[in-house]
């Protein structure tokens, strides 16, 4: 009862400040003049077509027209004595300012005759304050992607690194994912990619990599929103099927098949039913349903079969790697003013961890089992995302939004769905040694470093559950004012249980060492913003508040005395660390933040940013071990005083427009990041224990990060479509991870390192470039004399970047490692080149498409894991160190490691069909 009155009062406390902005809305906005004298045109109407929505010019030419939902339209401009003009294939994108002017010519026609004008969403966007990526369904369809992430780490700015994403040179948790306007970060690993989302189900996909306004929190290097499709009032849909196994071997195959699906309309029930009885429900009622599976065996060793956490699951396993996702949508536009909709998101992913960032694993792939798969864990990953939204315009200038979301996401990993008491010790048992001992004597020794029996030592269930509740308003204020700010409250559920060697008897019944907590934490922003435009100059302002309560769980450990590793001195910090409300304690943080963006000329735009950017730290970070006794080697406890992670971060950047399809854009920026959690060592004395030692993660690290960005962009015109985006960055910082300070601890190094030094992700420099060559319909031409076919095209994707930083090895013989300069050497460049060629046709009366998808088309060998005494992958005849030739218990021999390079070439064909 008492967290449901704190959860209901803080929404009542910052209810005032119930200003914010709609994220699903766009606005569009200009000047109308007259094309020979230049002067404002006063009273003229800009109608959306097809909609009730549009505008009349003020005194001043201008018009804003707002609540405007994404997608395409067309806009008739008309005005007694003037030509009507109509402008066609105008993009507007959630969140975002369109600016459209109109010139418009004195008629000599009879009013009521139009000109038509093929309009398109300009590319050099003179308000933007941010580096931002926009991306429709009909962008993302032949781009060689599969789903949300491979979108992202296309991007200038972007390391994709051992199955994580860091944007310039932040670590992977500080990243936010918004779906239809709900996060889905997971707050226990700070992840932000657990629901999967394939590219079709996605409307439209919004990348912004630094500058975000401060509508935009618990992210600290970048922001990706998605909005999914939805109904229309006209039946669409679709199926795509794809793999790249033929029933031959002629070309390599990883028995991969993906099949895709949507389906959309008008809803049966009310549209078609209730009306032939005689009953009208008000309005316009849609749906959208999508699903998408990828199943593949991948280029590594196979276990026999995988074991998802419920029996009912086994169906959506038959392969190594197995992504399944479902969405339904279900849209009620009561009137032009009104609308209800309701969403359900799901996602499930069973496999053993190779290509996916868990929080509790950091192997991939599991070398030491690979003759023993059946005995490492299967993973079995399960999102889903429930949202309810009211938008409703009260006027043309001002309008609102309520959400109700509930996101819940839950990792379960086990050996075989064995429950821990079943688990049976592991052993590395052939083959058999025998070797020449003192005296004559023989000793047996046993094992090569793979393990043959027994299994995997550990059993893990973690679930998370997010109520959110966000109302929002927009308000143009004025013709210079453009106000939005926001509230949104996140209740949490959160419960792990870690359990390591399972077989050990420590006399808790948990094995060797295990944590277990269930914890329920409150959290929640406010802020306001307003965008202020002049002549001559637009200027993006905000604030924004992060509140945080970390809950009872962290309350009863900081009073109780037994908590051995809570000091007096700690107590006394924590309660002067934090404020309190009706009995419980939290933390808040404030991130202003100002954008300027100055257009130079009609061709050249000027923009700058600076801002201040927190998250909450991960919840393992703070919960961790809090209550749990275990025999570890190396005790690693959560603080339950730790502060957010913080950042302070600036941009200039200058745009130029060569013609109205090609623009440039140079960035440059740099960033500190505050705050970071590190494992560090605390010595106390305890009345009653005495001098205790353990580890604790502490707020001690920091890193910077800075670099250059260059994009050159040119959009659809005839042919050819392409982006090329150049990289330059450095990142440096005290460590990669918070728990490097235990590589001391084990004596892999004598101290941690106490200068900067660069990161494990840092790449000097990335080059990209993509290419569409498309040939429409009735724009074929001849090569040769012959003709080439209509509506095909090419997609080409191509990306060249330096190998991994790696610790050198600088002595073999006693595996000595420059630790003293980590991550100093890097391994030689890489560049890969994929593929897509793609024909549309026609048949009975559907668009039918053929596809082939070429990734790694060069079957480049690009290493993943790197020898630190060659630095490049393991090869035949490479001089191991003693941890692989030692008699007892050494590690498997690297060079034969499957993992060791990355994906090879793959080769996909498929076919789609949509009406």
């Amino acid at each position: 009862m008492k967290k449901l009155i704190l959860f209901l009062s803080v929404l009542i406390l910052n209810y005032s400040f119930l200003f914010a902005q709609n994220q699903f809305k766009g606005k569009i906005e200009g000047v109308v003049t007259d094309i020979n004298t230049g002067e404002s045109l006063p009273g003229v109407n800009i109608v959306i077509k097809g909609t009730y929505m549009g505008a009349a010019t003020d005194p001043n030419g201008r018009y804003v027209i707002n609540n405007v939902s994404p997608g395409q339209f067309d806009i008739k401009v008309s005005m007694i004595g003037y030509k009507i003009q109509l402008k066609t294939g105008v993009k507007v994108i959630a969140g975002e300012s369109l600016t459209i002017n109109f010139e418009l010519e004195e008629s000599v026609l009879a009013f009521g005759q139009e000109v038509v004008v093929i309009g398109k969403r300009p590319l050099l966007e003179v308000d933007l304050t941010a580096s931002e990526e926009h991306f429709t369904a009909d962008e993302i369809e032949n781009k060689i992607v599969e789903n949300v992430n491979d979108i992202i780490a296309q991007q200038a700015g972007v390391v994709k690194s051992d199955n994580e994403i860091h944007i310039r040179g932040g670590r992977a948790d500080e990243s936010l994912y918004i779906v239809d306007g709900i996060s889905i970060k997971d707050p226990l690993s700070g992840y932000g990619n657990t629901l999967y989302i394939n590219s079709d189900a996605i409307k439209e996909l919004k990348v912004i990599t630094g500058g975000f306004n401060a509508e935009y929190g618990q992210a600290m290097s970048g922001v990706i929103d998605v909005v999914t499709k939805e109904g229309s009032q006209n039946f669409t849909g679709g199926i795509t099927l794809k793999t790249d196994h033929f029933g031959f071997d002629l070309i390599d195959n990883f028995n991969t098949q993906i099949v895709e699906f949507s389906f959309g309309g008008p809803e049966l029930f009310t549209n078609y039913l209730l009306p032939a009885i005689g009953l009208k429900i008000p309005g316009q009622l849609s749906f959208f349903l999508s699903g998408y599976g990828n199943i593949s065996d991948t280029y590594l060793t196979q276990a026999s079969k995988l074991f998802p956490s419920r029996s009912g699951l086994n169906t959506f396993a038959p392969r190594q790697e197995n992504d399944w996702h479902i969405l339904g949508k279900l849209s009620w536009k009561i009137n032009p003013n009104q609308k209800l909709s309701i969403s359900y998101d799901r996602s499930l992913n069973i496999n053993q961890g190779f290509f996916r960032s868990y929080v509790i694993s950091r192997n991939y792939y599991p070398y030491q089992y690979s003759k023993n798969l059946e005995n490492y864990p299967t993973f079995t990953s399960e999102a889903i995302l429930g949202n309810l939204s009211w938008m409703h315009t009260i006027s043309s200038r001002t309008f609102y939004e309520i959400t109700l979301g509930n996101f819940y996401n839950s990792t379960h990993s086990s050996v075989q769905n064995k429950h821990w008491t079943e688990y049976t010790e592991r052993l590395d048992l052939a083959p058999i040694r025998y070797l020449p001992g003192p005296g004559g004597d023989m000793i047996i020794r046993r094992g090569d470093g793979f393990y043959d029996y027994g299994d995997y030592g550990q059993w893990y269930d973690y679930y998370a559950d997010t109520w959110t509740l966000k109302a929002d308003i927009t308000s143009q204020i004025t013709q210079k004012h453009h106000v939005k700010a926001g509230i949104e409250n996140d209740y949490t559920e959160m419960q792990v249980v870690d359990i390591i060697d399972p077989w050990v008897d420590s006399g808790a019944g948990y094995g060797r060492s295990y944590d277990i907590y269930h914890v329920f934490s409150d959290a929640g922003t406010f802020y306001i913003q307003d965008r202020i435009t002049y002549e001559g100059m637009i200027v993006n302002i905000g604030l924004r508040y992060d509140y945080w309560f970390p809950g009872k769980f962290v309350q009863d450990a900081i009073d109780d005395p037994e908590t051995i590793i809570i000091s007096d001195a700690a107590r006394k910090r924590f309660k002067d660390d934090t404020f309190e409300i009706f009995g419980y304690r939290g933390k808040g943080h404030l991130s202003p933040r100002i954008g300027i963006s100055h257009p130079v000329t009609d061709r050249d735009v000027l923009y700058f940013h600076y801002g201040h950017f927190s998250q909450r730290p991960r919840g393992q970070y703070v919960y961790a071990k809090l209550k749990s006794t275990s025999a570890a080697t190396y005790q690693l406890f959560g603080n339950p005083n730790l502060n957010p992670t913080t950042s302070v971060s600036y941009e200039l950047g200058i745009k130029h427009k060569f013609n109205e399809n090609l623009v440039a854009e140079f960035k440059a920026y740099y960033k500190d990041m505050f705050d970071y959690a590190s494992a560090e060592r605390i010595s106390m004395e305890n009345p009653r224990l005495g001098n205790i030692s353990y580890l604790m993660y502490m707020n001690m690290d920091y890193a910077r990060s800075k670099g250059i960005e260059i994009r050159i962009k040119q959009r659809y015109a005839r042919y050819l479509t392409g982006t090329l985006n150049y990289t330059y960055a450095v990142s440096k910082g005290k460590s990669s991870k918070p728990t490097d300070n235990l590589l001391v601890q084990a004596g892999k190094i004598s101290e941690k390192p106490l200068k900067e030094n660069f990161l494990g992700w840092d790449r000097p420099f990335r080059l990209t470039l993509d290419l569409n060559f498309f040939v429409g319909e009735n724009e074929s031409f001849p090569i040769f004399g012959w003709k080439i076919p209509e509506q095909w095209g090419i997609s080409t994707h191509w990306e060249i970047e330096p190998g991994k930083r790696y610790t050198e090895l600088i002595d073999i013989e006693q595996e000595i490692y420059d630790s003293a300069n980590p991550y100093t050497k890097m391994a030689p460049y890489w560049h890969q080149l994929d593929f897509r060629i793609y024909k549309y046709f026609d048949l009975m009366g559907m668009n039918f498409s053929f596809i082939i998808q070429v990734e790694n088309a060069l079957d480049a060998k690009i290493p993943r894991i790197i020898n630190p005494y060659t630095g490049r992958e393991y090869r035949p005849g490479d001089i191991l160190t003693k941890s692989y030739t030692r008699d007892i218990n050494p590690a498997p021999n690297p060079i034969e490691n499957p993992s060791k390079y990355r994906w090879p070439r793959t080769v996909r064909f498929g076919l789609s069909m949509k009406f």
